[in-house]
């Protein structure tokens, strides 16, 4: 699981534990002008490889680990775009959008998914 906190004006993805190697990344520090939205996911796991049909999976691996149905890590391209996943519950995943980024989403699931899902929001709602 990733740890996933709003620091000033920066969205901070902390990779827990053994992640670190699998993702080929500590941390990623990405401001929050870069970031669109985020939701909570509940069919990821109907789209990510190893739990419905990992062959029909449009992803290909960039740099990180694919253990298929176990845990999906690391930099993957997929439909053109790349897309950074830490994946082992598909049930607690998130899906961040971003802009301008390197990445063009950010999937990794996390303790409480509606929680940080709803601090994202609030940071990009605009104060009166």
């Amino acid at each position: 699981m990733a740890d996933i906190h709003i620091i000033n004006d920066t969205l901070v993805v902390s990779i827990r534990g053994i992640r670190r190697l699998g993702t080929f990344k500590k941390e990623l520090n990405i401001p929050l002008s870069q970031v669109r939205g985020a939701t909570v996911d509940p069919e990821i796991s109907t789209s990510w490889p190893g739990l419905k049909a990992a062959g029909e999976w449009s992803g290909t691996k960039v740099l990180g680990t694919d253990a298929y149905g176990h845990y999906l890590g690391g930099t993957f391209r997929q439909d053109g775009e790349r897309v950074f996943w830490d994946v082992a519950d598909p049930a607690h995943a998130i899906v961040i959008s971003l802009q301008d980024h390197e990445y063009r989403r950010l999937i990794a699931d996390v303790d409480d998914p509606e929680a940080v899902v709803r601090s994202i929001e609030t940071a990009l709602t605009p104060q009166a």
